[in-house]
């Protein structure tokens, strides 16, 4: 007699498990289930579109496989006890009673304060099917908004505290390592020539997407075979490449650089452990992101030689550009937060531009359009890039919106575009009522001078003792759609390092 297998797991631990999983159910709930359209805000809107795909997906006949179909109620699990938790606070917990067939089920536990019992989402989800109303998950909302607004006004100001669920809620990056400052610094030193030899000509860099297919090409071409692209991990091409590659995905999705040192007391398999692979070397990572994704540029361009070949001789398997698909481009609600955080505008601030860019706000942002929401949440100005009707006016309101984020610190004054003999035209005004010139070259009276506006915005710079915020000309990938403004972010220097980081950004 074969005896029997006893349970693998304590409820602790399948709790555990479960956690771990929620950020892998929501990626794929996201990027292969729900339809592009869906709006993946966590906002409560967003479950009554979830129960709609249920409902259709779930319609007798419809044919889902029986492995797609439990994909699909996972998934649904997740993102449902996640958006009940942000209105009702509390965390992930464990029922231990058996259902389906497994030792048990996730479950939501709003903020003790409430003192409400647990949530099961996947009970509710199977409700939801039962009774096909459309309007199950919105009837829970409301019991929980409820619940939440009785407490309220019991103890105003109160607000219910969600505990952190690991890689999906927002967290801080890493402190930067010196190793990963080092080698940051070493890489981008070396761009050029590293470019010239892998593009052979530097016109092929410039950080767009597009440009991760020739850099698939070169990989390939110079290494046949992992082994041979190991023996030159740590040469120069190799490293330039992994560079690159996480450049472009830090320039087109705002993710960030991380680093996770060799640590003896971390546990098996954590980061900083000996067998994790994220530890002792440099990775692209979204921890300020619900969900965000992360990739070790090393891995991915080694990857691209375990690809088996198809049988009419082409390379099989992604391609390198198909690593930007898991991460998170920034959004207005994105961006808020982060300016909020650093305390660059007010709650209220944020709050206003939310609502007004709310059919938007949580819909991807291509990098050519991160500088315009800094203009929109006041904490930038742009230069005109098409045609102007008149020079001297254009000047003057770039001037005027300069001086206005300067909170009075400087004033500007007479802004006059006057002829020149020797330079043709010359843009004068007065900075604190001190005159200041600035030669201009316009090849038309229709567009700005835009290099002499990056000479003069630093003349509305407030004095440095006084404020130690400036303007900082903002550079970012220009994709085919692009504009053609011209930004400038009025931040502090440790504020200007921290959106250049998080957003994407370079700045000077």
């Amino acid at each position: 007699m074969v005896p029997e297998t006893p349970p693998e797991n304590s409820p602790p631990q399948l709790l555990q498990q479960w956690i771990g999983d929620v950020p892998y159910q929501l990626l794929l709930l996201e990027k292969v289930l729900l339809p592009e359209a869906f709006l993946f805000d966590y906002s409560a809107r967003s479950l009554d579109a979830l129960e709609a795909c249920l409902l259709e997906g779930c319609e007798e006949g419809a044919g889902r496989p029986g492995e797609e179909q439990a994909e699909w109620v996972e998934g649904a699990t997740a993102y449902l006890g996640e958006v009940l938790l942000g209105i009702a606070g509390g965390g992930w917990g464990w029922n231990t009673r058996p259902v389906d067939g497994l030792p048990g089920q996730p479950v939501v536990s709003p903020d003790p304060e409430l003192a409400l019992s647990p949530v099961a989402p996947r009970l509710l989800i199977a409700h939801a099917l039962r009774v096909r109303t459309g309007t199950a998950f919105a009837e829970e909302v409301a019991r929980l908004r409820q619940a939440v607004a009785a407490r309220q006004c019991e103890v105003p100001g109160w607000k219910p505290a969600k505990e952190h669920t690991p890689h999906v809620d927002p967290e801080a990056p890493l402190p930067e390592d010196p190793v990963l400052t080092a080698w940051l610094a070493e890489r981008e030193e070396a761009l050029s020539p590293w470019a010239e030899d892998a593009f052979e000509g530097a016109w092929r860099w410039n950080f767009h997407p597009d440009t991760l297919d020739w850099l698939e090409v070169v990989v390939r071409r110079r290494f046949g075979t992992v082994e041979e692209f190991d023996a030159a991990r740590d040469e120069p091409f190799v490293q330039g490449a992994c560079w690159y590659l996480g450049e472009v995905v830090r320039r087109n999705k705002g993710a960030v650089w991380q680093y996770v040192p060799y640590d003896p007391d971390a546990e098996p398999g954590a980061p900083g452990s000996r067998e994790s692979v994220w530890t002792g070397v440099p990775f692209v990572d979204q921890p300020d992101k619900r969900v965000g994704g992360a990739a070790i540029p090393l891995g991915c361009l080694r990857a691209l030689l375990l690809d088996a070949e198809r049988a009419d001789g082409e390379r099989a398997g992604d391609r390198l550009r198909d690593v930007l698909v898991w991460f998170r481009a920034s959004s207005y609600a994105h961006v808020g937060a982060l300016l909020t955080r650093m305390g660059m505008v007010s709650r209220e601030k944020a709050a206003g531009v939310l609502a007004e860019y709310a059919a938007f706000a949580h819909q991807e942002l291509p990098p050519h359009e991160v500088p315009d929401a800094l203009e929109a949440f006041g904490v930038a100005i742009s230069a005109h890039g098409d045609d102007v009707d008149d020079l001297e006016g254009s000047y003057a309101d770039i001037l005027e919106r300069a001086e206005a984020l300067t909170d009075g610190a400087v004033t500007v004054t007479d802004v006059r575009l006057r002829p020149d003999e020797e330079h043709g035209e010359v843009l004068e005004f007065a900075r604190n009522g001190v005159v200041v010139t600035q030669t201009t070259d316009h090849q038309s009276d229709d567009y700005l001078d835009h290099l002499a506006i990056m000479e003069f915005i630093g003349h509305v710079d407030p004095d440095p003792g006084d404020d130690p915020r400036r303007f900082h000309l903002v550079q970012f990938v220009r994709l085919m759609e692009t504009n053609f403004e011209t930004y400038f972010v009025f931040a502090t220097p440790e504020q200007a390092t921290v959106l250049e980081k998080e957003l994407g950004l370079a700045m000077r």
